[in-house]
């Protein structure tokens, strides 16, 4: 027991200082970050305290210090999840200047969730009351199994989907042709969240100058209004706020100190949001970098491995880099994706069975049963074992809608993220560890002898398992027969049953996974475009990002966002160029196949890139103007040489990334679309 927490407890320190320095945003005080440390120390302490009891208990021991770390871990969990977090999350939130009207605002906007609480408690105490149950240590007891069945259930539910989803997203990413597609897409909603996230920071940066002029330099809050400004200037480069419009009746009222606060917090927001999407929309653009590396280097066999990403290795570690990302990845990603697989239907084979009237059919549970005599063997499994449910389980914490918000962003996590994090870390704990003792670990036996130890022997059961048992309606049958509903919902998982249901209906971002749409949606035509200018960009030595910044501002390279998203000045079917040979509404080279209205019979049709020169020298010879007409130099010769590469995706990729019959307009740098509205511009 000793040598495991010698080797396990530096190690998980060194992960919380890591993650605390590595996670939060430049303004997370060091009260956060103690706040959350602790939380984060609490709820993962579980990984520790696991593997201990269940080794202990297969040895028929209990070593008391045992009992005292689960009452610290559980009673301080439990306790900061209902008190400290909730508030010193709003109290980190509020965008007050004083310490009394942060400690205010907070309180007021808790007061919801504690109302919840005491309605609960009430609900409890008659429950209590009306099976003649009421006593203080079954009050205590009734809070411990509320606590744990809320878990629980929404445990089961986060884990189902984790124990699908992420061997299924292992395979997706060993195939590097699919895996560019999945990145398509998550780039398309990225980039619309980062521009939309740009034009609130925009508004609010531009209601800020303008509610500024309403305060003269002897008003006695003006102090507050010039630490307001102060933080939007920081950001007016980004913004232009001379360059925003604000509708006419915007409400700039605000003339006390609560008045300011609130638009201090809107302010606040708004920067913290636009900066988390787009180190979002950052990341997926390095990675689409890094999978066009892959790919490059795979047409050069036997290496060495060249990286636009980074400079230059040393031989063999160019070697063992091209061996790794050209040759090794893919196959074992598969393996893994294999192996974590069967991990899956293991556990979901025990959670049927946790049932003691049901034989034991976890095989977890056989080979620490094997491994009982070596006690830092069976400690070493258990953790590992019971790693994987809780990777699961946070994993699809922050793959749903509603809570992407508190999504860890390397160095943008906002103060409120971190303690949200912390807080649902220290919620899903215990049940998490007492669902994996009793269904996956040593699971209880209706042939309970001497000798032969389940869950009922452990630490935690003896401290809290037997306070929750005992509770009506939320005790021993609804701990043990709520697991085996994991059994239809990860079957409804696997056939996309949901997927395909909930694509009748409109879909809410409250429970919808990130990845729902998979690769077929029109965020992917949008994603390919962006991610193919990026890739463009990067060639040329610009920064990644570019393209879900607006034109109006900044070094660009080639349209963005806004051209993909601004809908166009007049309809595209009353421009000139519409009206050309071979342009019909469907036609042209956004159009999947092109019009072939216009071949003779017999003749062969046209490429894209083909059309698009003989589209463009048409209008080229009733043109006139600098950069169209000139010697082979020009940029019409320039453009007419064009292969079809430079002008983007191939037309059976697009039409794989667009749903049915979508027939998505292209205006990619150097598409037909955007030449001719070069030229449009042009004198005639």
């Amino acid at each position: 027991m000793w040598f495991f927490y010698a080797a396990s407890v530096p190690l998980l320190v060194a992960a919380i200082i890591y993650g605390l320095s590595y996670m939060p945003s430049r303004r997370s005080s060091w009260a956060v970050k103690l706040d959350v440390g602790l939380a984060w120390f609490s709820a993962l302490s579980v990984l520790i305290l696991v593997p201990t009891d269940v080794a202990s208990t297969l040895q028929g021991t209990s070593p008391p210090v045992l009992v005292t770390w689960w009452r610290v871990a559980y009673w301080y969990g439990f306790a900061v999840q209902f008190t400290l977090l909730p508030f010193h999350q709003e109290y980190a939130d509020s965008g007050h200047f004083t310490i009394g009207d942060r400690i205010t605002a907070a309180i007021r906007n808790n007061l919801i969730f504690y109302a919840v609480l005491v309605a609960l408690a009430v609900a409890g105490i008659l429950l209590l009351l009306m099976t003649k149950n009421l006593a203080p240590s079954n009050v205590l007891g009734f809070c411990v199994a509320a606590s744990n069945a809320f878990g629980l259930i929404a445990g089961i539910f986060l884990m189902g989907y984790g124990l699908v989803a992420i061997p299924r997203e292992l395979w997706r990413t060993a195939d590097t042709k699919n895996y560019r597609k999945l990145l398509f897409h998550r780039a398309g909603v990225q980039a619309e969240k980062a521009m939309s996230a740009h034009a609130e920071m925009s508004q609010v940066v531009a209601l800020v100058h303008k509610v500024k002029g309403t305060f003269r330099r002897n008003d006695p809050f003006v102090k507050y209004m010039d630490r307001i400004v102060s933080t939007a200037d920081s950001h007016a480069a980004e913004t232009q706020p001379a360059t925003v419009d604000l509708d006419d009746d915007v409400d700039v009222d605000f003339f006390d100190r609560q008045d300011l606060g609130v638009l201090n917090r809107r302010l606040r927001k708004g920067i913290e949001n636009y900066e988390r999407e787009k180190a979002l929309y950052d990341g997926i653009v390095m990675e689409y970098l890094e999978l066009e590396d892959i790919v490059r280097n795979q047409s050069n066999p036997g290496g060495p491995y060249s990286s636009t990403l980074h400079g230059a290795l040393p031989t063999f570690l160019a070697y063992m880099e091209w061996w790794w990302k050209c040759v090794l990845r893919g196959p074992v990603l598969r393996l893994v994706s294999v192996l974590l697989a069967a991990f899956s239907l293991c556990i979901v084979l025990a959670e049927a069975t946790i049932s003691g009237a049901l034989p034991n059919l976890s095989v977890f549970s056989r080979i620490l049963h094997n491994t009982a005599n070596h006690q830092f063997t069976t400690e070493l499994l258990t953790f590992l074992f019971f790693c994987y449910p809780c990777l699961c389980a946070y994993y699809a914490i922050f793959k749903l809608g509603r809570f992407n918000f508190y999504l860890l962003v390397p160095g943008h996590t906002a103060p409120y993220s971190l303690l949200a994090n912390g807080l649902l870390m220290c919620r899903f704990a215990a049940p998490l560890a007492f669902n994996f003792m009793a269904a996956v670990a040593i699971p209880p036996s209706s042939r309970h002898s001497e000798g032969d130890y389940d869950v009922q022997d452990t630490a935690f059961y003896a401290e809290f398992g037997e306070l929750m048992m005992r509770q009506p309606v939320i005790g021993l049958d609804f701990q043990s027969y709520l697991p085996t509903a994991i059994v239809p919902y990860i079957l409804l998982l696997v056939f996309n049953v949901f997927n395909r249901f909930a694509g009748l209906f409109s879909r809410s971002p409250m429970v919808e996974f990130q990845d729902d749409w998979e690769t077929v949606s029109p965020s992917a035509g949008t994603g390919t475009r962006l991610l193919r200018q990026e890739l463009d960009n990067h060639s040329k030595g610009l920064p990644p990002g570019l393209t879900a910044m607006p034109t109006s501002r900044g070094e660009r390279a080639g349209p963005g966002l806004d051209a993909e998203l601004m809908p166009p000045e007049q309809p595209s079917g009353s421009r000139w160029w519409n009206r050309l040979p071979g342009r019909g509404g469907a036609g042209g080279l956004g159009s999947r196949g092109g019009s072939q209205g216009d071949l003779q019979h017999g003749e062969a049709p046209l490429s894209a890139a083909q059309q698009a020169r003989d589209r463009l020298s048409r209008v080229t010879g009733r043109i006139s103007g600098p950069g169209v007409s000139g010697p082979e130099g020009s940029t019409s010769a320039a453009l007419l040489n064009r292969d079809d590469a430079s002008i983007g995706p191939s037309e059976d990729e697009e039409a794989s990334l667009l749903p049915n019959g979508s027939q998505g307009r292209r205006t990619t740098n150097g598409s037909l679309d955007s030449i001719f509205e070069r030229m449009e511009s042009q004198p005639v």
